[in-house]
């Protein structure tokens, strides 16, 4: 049976350096084609969304229809997850893949990058490489995507922060809700407030709900000085410069493509 095996495989295939990266041109084609499959997705479901089925059959079809797109986008997002990961791991892959890359995808994705340095190097971390994925929370035990938003919006308009930096926050401190705590300080909600913060800026309402905590968020940062000082505002969250680096480099990932804030939405989840 060995022999079979042995017999089977490809003659000029040879070992791969452990210690050498992806290869770029295999990573780029990974990230165009998550990239495709999303955009294929969100396609169907605009289509879907301006249908009015009729009847049991055309409703239970409709409803089919919708999951297996939106499931098909939550995949390919956690793909290119992996892709990304691997390019931070890397700098010379980064270098090589990057440019290899449709110009309107690149912003975000280095910034994404630059984000995940900024917390390695919070946590420690020195040999990127080392970092992988875990895909180990539910999607859906965050609030809806759609709801977060207006969440977010609505402190935007109340307070003046930049509804990027509320979302970035949210995701480095809960993964957008799904990791609650308490943490080993004692913070808990989607925004991870300590219980003598959350009573200064909670204003009665519930520390779990995200969107009392995401206004409650907005409160902290005025008080520190945004939105006219946003580097310091964001420092006081956390008391490191590295953390105000990850938050404002996925921030602006936001800001320059909407629709990254929906793939990273689902990163790290299962589902």
């Amino acid at each position: 049976m060995v022999a079979v095996v042995l017999a089977l495989l490809p003659r000029a295939a040879s070992a791969q350096d452990p210690g050498a990266g992806p290869n770029a041109h295999h990573e780029a084609a990974r990230i165009i084609a998550a990239e495709l499959a999303m955009q294929d997705a969100s396609t169907r479901l605009e289509a879907l969304a301006a249908e009015k089925p009729s009847g049991l059959a055309e409703s239970v079809r409709h409803e089919l229809a919708v999951s297996a797109a939106t499931y098909s986008f939550r995949q390919a997002a956690r793909l290119e997850e992996l892709r990304v990961y691997e390019l931070g791991g890397y700098a010379s892959v980064e270098s090589a893949v990057v440019p290899l890359l449709p110009s309107g995808m690149r912003g975000s994705l280095q910034d994404s990058i630059s984000a995940l340095h900024s917390l390695f190097i919070l946590a420690g971390i020195d040999e990127y490489y080392l970092v992988n994925v875990h895909f180990t929370h539910a999607y859906f035990d965050a609030a809806p995507l759609s709801s977060l938003r207006s969440f977010y919006l609505e402190a935007q308009r109340r307070y003046g922060v930049d509804a990027s930096y509320l979302a970035s926050i949210n995701f480095i401190e809960s993964n957008f809700g799904r990791v609650n705590g308490p943490s080993t300080a004692g913070a808990m909600g989607p925004m991870q407030f300590l219980p003598g913060t959350w009573n200064n800026y909670g204003q009665g309402g519930n520390v779990m709900d995200p969107h009392d905590s995401i206004l409650a968020a907005a409160r902290y940062l005025v008080h520190y000085g945004a939105p006219y000082n946003m580097r310091v505002a964001i420092w006081h969250y956390n008391l490191d410069y590295d953390y105000v680096d990850a938050v404002e480099s996925l921030a602006r990932a936001y800001r320059a493509n909407p629709g990254w804030l929906d793939r990273m939405y689902y990163w790290n989840t299962f589902g």
